[in-house]
Order: structure tokens, then C-alpha cells, then sequence
């Protein structure tokens, strides 16, 4: 009886371990996934931030009269649907709650990216224009903001080759410009 007893604890003891293995394995999986997919997903935003600022680089100074925020900016600038994460929403309990934050974050503010754009097109009706910071701003969060993240499910998935942040200059140009214009408009 108590050979029984023991046998029926170590046999559990040996399933509680293979589940919790079963379990990482899934978990490396779903960062891995989500790795794939946040890469493309940013470097699409950093293009864009780009084309955002140059944009509204050349309507301030008018020295490009084809770069303006129309129709055809946003119909060159479209933004890919994160398919993945929405597919892998209830997976993402398995990962560390710090990554879950960080990629419940990166789609949220990649979403408010998507929902700005077309708001910058010039709209006589409207009677007013937005900022281009509406876009800019969740704009270097989804590819600046996110890093720490994505250096931690290299180190997960064992990618010895982390990948490189996209570049922001413009963008982050763009921003400080903008948001100098809007204090001095504040401080008026």
C-alpha cells in the first residue's frame, strides 16, 4: 500500500514536470511568434514616421510641393493587420508578465498609429488640422519603446544576433520641433 502511495506521488511529480516543460516550450513559442511578427510591424511604423516627417518637413518649408498630407500618402502608407496577435491573445499568459505589457503596449499604440493617419489628411470641413505628434509619438513607442522587450525573448528564444532598432532621426526631429511649437503656443 504505501509503495502504492509513493509510486502514485512520484508518478504525479514526473507529470507536474513534464506540464511545466510542455508549458515553457509553448510559451518560447508564442515570444517567438510575436518576435516575428512585432520586427515587420515596426520597421513598417519607422517608414511611415519617416514619410510623416518629411512630409511635414517639406509643407514647412515648401520646398517639396509633392509631399503633402492627401489622399495618396495615406493610400502609400498602409499598415499591415497584427493577424498573430490577435490569434495569440489567450496564449499570452504563458510569457512573463513584463513582456505582456510591453506587447499589449507595443499593439496598442501601434493601433493608435493605424487610427491617426488618416486624421492627418487635410480636411477643409473639419476646420482645424491635427498634429503630426499624434502619430509621431505612439509612432517612436512602437519602434523605440518596445526594445527592451524584444532584447528579452532573444535572450528566451536564444537569438544570438538581436535585431537592430530602425532609424528615427527624422521622427524624433519632427517631435521636438512640434512639441517646441506647441509649448511656445502654450507659453503665449
Amino acid at each position: 500500500m504505501v509503495a502504492l502511495i509513493i509510486g502514485s506521488l512520484f508518478n504525479s511529480q514526473l507529470n507536474r514536470r513534464r506540464d511545466d516543460r510542455l508549458r515553457a516550450e509553448e510559451a518560447k513559442a508564442v515570444a517567438a511568434a510575436l518576435y516575428g511578427e512585432i520586427l515587420p510591424l515596426r520597421q513598417e511604423v519607422a517608414i511611415l514616421a519617416k514619410v510623416v516627417a518629411k512630409t511635414y518637413f517639406a509643407e514647412g518649408t515648401q520646398r517639396n510641393p509633392s509631399l503633402k498630407f492627401d489622399e495618396t500618402l495615406l493610400e502609400r502608407n498602409t499598415l499591415a493587420d497584427p493577424l498573430l496577435y490577435r490569434s495569440l491573445a489567450s496564449k499570452l499568459g504563458l510569457l512573463e508578465p513584463e513582456l505582456v505589457l510591453a506587447i499589449t503596449k507595443f499593439h496598442a499604440e501601434y493601433q493608435s498609429v493605424r487610427n491617426w493617419l488618416p486624421k492627418l489628411i487635410e480636411n477643409e470641413k473639419r476646420g482645424f488640422s491635427y498634429s503630426v505628434l499624434s502619430l509621431l509619438h505612439p509612432a517612436h513607442e512602437v519602434v523605440l519603446g518596445i526594445s527592451p522587450a524584444l532584447r528579452r525573448i532573444e535572450q528566451i528564444v536564444g537569438i544570438t544576433t538581436p535585431a537592430a532598432d530602425p532609424e528615427m532621426k527624422d521622427a524624433i526631429e519632427a517631435i521636438d520641433i512640434e512639441s517646441e511649437a506647441f509649448a511656445d503656443v502654450i507659453s503665449s
